[in-house]
């Protein structure tokens, strides 16, 4: 007699794992834990200066919403979020965006990144809160293209 919720586990991690239940096989992979080897051509992923400069602004966004707890923000932050109201404003993951709405994408990002505590109190002071993307190119990806 079998039993119907036997489970045997081969590999040494569940990620790639070949799970056994009962007769049939299943492989799991963890979300997050592999990223594609290249992004489709014609979306954001798939161009290095702009993927690059989106994770930037992502990355600004995160240092803005973490400095905002020194201003008395007492909401806890997911870092995730961001990325899902991209997901559900764009109808896609981040970097699987169409090139044609990455200006679009990025006055989103810009938006999120001045409408932090820090980002308000940096624009009365004059102070900017991130490069834009013609000098981001310049000063990063310029280093790496002359390398």
């Amino acid at each position: 007699m079998k039993t119907k919720n036997a489970l045997n586990v081969s590999g040494g991690n569940l990620a790639g794992a070949a799970i056994h239940v009962g007769d049939r096989v299943n492989v799991r992979v963890s979300k997050g834990s592999k990223r594609p080897a290249s992004y489709p051509e014609g979306c954001i992923g798939a161009n290095l200066a702009k993927r690059n400069y989106v994770k930037y602004l992502v990355e600004r966004y995160n240092h803005y919403r973490e400095a905002d707890a020194g201003f008395g923000r007492a909401t806890h932050f997911h870092y995730s979020v961001l990325f899902k109201n991209i997901e559900t404003m764009f109808k896609a993951p981040t970097y699987f965006i169409p090139e044609p709405r990455f200006e679009e994408l990025v006055d989103y990002l810009h938006h999120r990144v001045d409408n932090t505590i820090l980002g308000r109190v940096n624009n009365k002071r004059g102070i900017p809160n991130y490069e834009s993307f013609d000098e981001y190119v310049m000063e990063h990806m310029g280093a790496a293209v002359a390398e």
